[in-house]
């Protein structure tokens, strides 16, 4: 029973892990069919690269407000400050948007599934929208 929530709440925050055994054990809880296991396993794949390279990018801003802080610059400091805001809301974003797109693969029982253990898993602000 634990393991199925564990892997029900990495496919409701779309951790975007992209690993054949998660979604196969998943399948049986949500009584995915076949060609949704592909199409999510799919999905999974390509957003795993985007969410790869969105982090890149934060990480970077993080690095480089890091130097700016170092070097005592303000004006630098605010830059760093600014590209580290944007690269994190656009990290945010694409997660909430790959949750919708998942989200759309699956049956309204499905959803319904995902959205009751997300209820339970995480805090309010961050569950997966009722309306789809």
């Amino acid at each position: 029973m634990k393991r199925s929530r564990i892997l029900l709440f990495a496919l409701a925050v779309m951790v975007a892990i992209t690993s054949t055994g998660i979604i196969a054990s998943a399948q049986p809880v949500l009584n995915l069919s076949d060609a949704q296991v592909l199409r999510i396993q799919a999905l999974l794949s390509s957003q795993t690269r985007e969410i790869q390279s969105l982090n890149a990018n934060v990480q970077a801003a993080q690095e480089t407000l890091t130097a700016a802080v170092a070097k005592g610059d303000p004006v630098l400091t605010a830059t760093a400050v600014l590209s580290l805001d944007a690269a994190e809301k656009a990290l945010r974003n694409t997660q909430l948007a790959n949750q919708k797109n998942l989200l759309t693969l699956l049956n309204e029982s499905q959803k319904q599934t995902v959205r009751d253990y997300s209820a339970k898993a995480v805090p309010a602000n961050q569950t997966i929208p009722a309306s789809e």
